[in-house]
């Protein structure tokens, strides 16, 4: 297959995310009535499901966005071909394990969900982190991606390390997880604007430009 097909999967795995996310929020109705924002909704509450009609869409484009992505991050590591290549390609696929992982086990299953939440974002600091090292390390000679490419791997990386400081440990009771701050259903008012689903929004914006840039770099 080529690396053309492969990128061409991975825009279609990208359209089908957004399609998906776009459609949820339009639909979205929260417990209270309210409407979804940016400003203060987590992006897994769009696929709650019971709570918004357009749910079962954002869960099944997670989960078909995920599969057609992780070719491209197989082609990735074959481009790359170096041993940072490869451990990023690594944490690539765990990362996008992690997203089909978010689709097939909606916030109604919290606990499972905050796991796959979880990889996702542990394993989607690591892959930007190697696959940033691993074009900072390019041989001399043969450079697949600018260097410049590594200021999208820059910002990216920050975002996700903010992001992960700002989480707080998991406490299982029963059938929801408490004292997480992954479980809107931790906060009893919920702010008009809320810092950490912002910076989950801003990771999730910042990974989309990190894998679009290096898809039009190589």
């Amino acid at each position: 297959m080529s690396f053309n097909l492969v990128r061409l999967c991975f825009f279609a795995g990208m359209v089908t995310i957004l399609l998906g996310a776009t459609y949820s929020a339009f639909r979205y109705r929260g417990k209270q009535n309210e409407k979804f924002s940016l400003l203060n909704h987590f992006i897994s509450e769009l696929g709650e499901v019971g709570v918004t009609p357009g749910a079962q869409a954002f869960n099944f484009s997670l989960i078909l966005g995920g599969i057609l992505t992780l070719p491209y991050i197989v082609g990735l590591g074959i481009k790359f071909s170096s041993w940072l290549g490869w451990l990023g390609m690594a944490a690539g696929l765990t990362a996008t394990l992690g997203v089909i992982g978010v689709g097939l086990f909606p916030m109604n299953k919290m606990n499972l969900h905050v796991k796959a939440a979880q990889t996702y974002f542990r394993a989607g600091l690591v892959m930007v982190l190697l696959f940033g090292l691993a074009i900072l390390f390019q041989p001399a000679g043969q450079q697949i991606v600018p260097q410049t490419a590594n200021l999208l791997s820059l910002l990216a990386f920050g975002v996700y390390a903010s992001f992960l400081l700002m989480l707080k440990p998991q406490i299982p009771r029963d059938d929801r997880t408490t004292g997480n701050s992954l479980d809107p259903a931790e906060i009893p008012q919920r702010p008009r604007v809320w810092l950490f689903p912002i910076m989950e929004w801003l990771v999730f914006i910042f990974t989309l430009l990190w894998l679009i840039g290096m898809a039009f770099f190589i």
